[in-house]
């Protein structure tokens, strides 16, 4: 099939073609406790850690594989220096860029927040380190140049309003970390979350010999907690039975197991998460958007809080409430599949195909990804 470049192509139809409607489904299905969060009770016992999980999971840029040599770039200032370049590594130090946007509006928060933190940054590494910032966005300069004025000279912000380097990059998403060795070669790739700006400190402090790799490895594990109470034990083994049922599609008695698990601990945010993302699966949206808007009350930056309720409103039919809060579930560190569809699915019929189709062939990469590692 030939995709007509004004409209969308139905790419979730010729997979199911492929393959057959009950394995995209099941496929579908596989990512309903796939998505990283950043409370710890949110991950199962039996999930990797730190490390461990940590190099399962790395990102990368579209273009650069790790270790590749990084090009320099020239452009513009939003501080009013003119044209200047920027090379990688340059004077053997390690460096950053953070690519970043300030649209919409959800993703400012989380753009503006980090490159005040990168800003203290410089100040703990002095001239040993270099970051700048790449604002690739055709609005919002005067935004962005008010706020980064108190530390202009310490953190250089070109404006890449074509996207231009950001396409030459290859950058996948926004805000975006890259971390770049002292010989200009790509270290890392660190998408937004939480945790980023340890994560940033723990790779400086490896480029510049402070911590070894076992050590920066070390960091990535959660501290131990204290030994669990019959509690917290009880609570712990009805999520997971919860879990094994809603994998077996046994949603009712997954449903019962996480409603129990609530009573038990109900200021822990994973067991409404879950109990949430049943009622999505069980299509009861109106007990889906109580769940994760209760999800909300205990951390109202969960990703997949804000995801499930995205879901909600959509499976409601309610497009306007659903559209906002699926953007934002959209720019977390791994998107839910279920975000990626529902997104190419809006766009769609609002006659905005080219995202339609973007989304599109994005959820068909996950979706082949997904049933690689079910047949491997």
């Amino acid at each position: 099939m030939i995709a007509h470049p004004n409209k969308p192509t139905p790419y979730l139809s010729i997979v199911a073609g492929l393959f057959g409607t009950a394995l995209l489904l099941g496929l579908l299905s596989v990512t309903a406790f796939a998505a990283p969060e950043k409370a710890k009770a949110e991950q199962s016992q039996s999930e990797p850690a730190g490390a461990e999980k940590a190099e399962t999971e790395k990102a990368t840029l579209r273009n650069y594989k790790y270790g590749e040599k990084l090009p320099p770039f020239t452009l513009n200032t939003l501080s009013g220096q003119g044209s200047k370049t920027f090379t990688p590594g340059m004077e053997g130090k390690p460096s950053l860029i953070v690519f970043f946007s300030i649209r919409p509006e959800f993703r400012q928060k989380r753009s503006l927040a980090l490159l005040t933190a990168m800003a203290a940054m410089v100040d703990q590494y002095k001239n040993r380190i270099e970051i700048v910032g790449v604002f690739s966005d055709d609005q919002g300069d005067k935004v962005v140049t008010d706020y980064i004025k108190p530390f202009a000279n310490k953190v250089t912000v070109y404006a890449d309003p074509l996207k231009e380097v950001n396409d030459r990059y290859g950058a996948f998403m926004m805000p975006l970390a890259v971390m770049i060795t002292g010989e200009g070669k790509l270290h890392e790739v660190i998408p937004y979350t939480y945790n980023i700006r340890e994560l940033i400190d723990g790779n400086f402090k490896l480029l510049l010999g402070e911590w070894t790799k076992e050590q920066f490895q070390a960091s990535l594990i959660p501290a131990e907690s204290s030994a669990k109470t019959e509690e917290e034990k009880e609570y712990i083994r009805r999520v997971n039975y919860g879990k094994i049922m809603h994998s077996k599609q046994m949603f009712s008695q997954a449903a019962r197991e996480f409603a129990n698990a609530i009573k038990i601990m109900p200021q822990d945010i994973a067991a409404h998460l879950e109990l949430g993302f049943t009622y999505v699966a069980l299509k009861d949206w109106t007990k889906a958007e109580e769940s994760f808007k209760k999800a909300m009350t205990i951390d109202k930056e969960s990703d997949s809080a804000i995801a499930g309720l995205g879901l909600a409103y959509y499976g409601k039919g309610d497009t306007d409430r659903a559209l906002p809060e699926l953007e934002n579930a959209f720019i977390a560190p791994e998107p839910r599949l279920e975000v990626i569809i529902a997104l190419a699915e809006i766009y769609e019929k609002k006659g905005d195909n080219t995202k339609a189709n973007r989304l599109n062939k994005l959820a068909i990469s996950r979706l082949m990804t997904l049933y690689d590692q079910r047949w491997k």
